[in-house]
């Protein structure tokens, strides 16, 4: 697993996603990148707002010890990550429903704080 040393800050990630500055703005060599499309700019801002929206359903089904859920919420974060394009955010998601489907607390929560860090530090690259 990767190990994230610096955090983009909220307003780094905003011009990111705008296309402000992206390719000059410094990252840490361990910050996950994405190459998109250019033409789905428009797209990427809503796609990563409700993969934070799912991030906090699933830590409500972990809180709630509903592993069946949140199984089936990780295959479905899995297979939208990999059409979008996310595979690392992918990876991380079938993790997840792997740990949830053996009900492993330690695993799950793992990978919850994983799916964060990727959130928080992923770059987009428009191509």
């Amino acid at each position: 697993m990767e190990s994230i040393m610096r955090l983009p800050s909220l307003k780094g990630c905003l011009a990111l996603f705008r296309g402000e500055n992206g390719r000059s703005r410094q990252f840490t060599e361990n910050v996950p990148i994405v190459e998109v499309d250019a033409e789905l700019a428009e797209l990427i801002p809503q796609y990563l707002s409700s993969r934070w929206a799912d991030l906090a359903f699933a830590r409500q089904l972990f809180k709630s010890g509903d592993y069946f859920l949140l199984s089936r919420t990780a295959r479905r974060i899995r297979d939208g990550a990999i059409s979008h394009g996310f595979a690392g955010l992918g990876d991380i998601a079938k993790a997840l429903e792997a740990a949830a489907d053996q009900s492993d607390a330690k695993a799950v929560r793992a990978q919850l704080e994983a799916y964060d860090a990727f959130l928080r530090s992923v770059r987009i690259d428009y191509v």
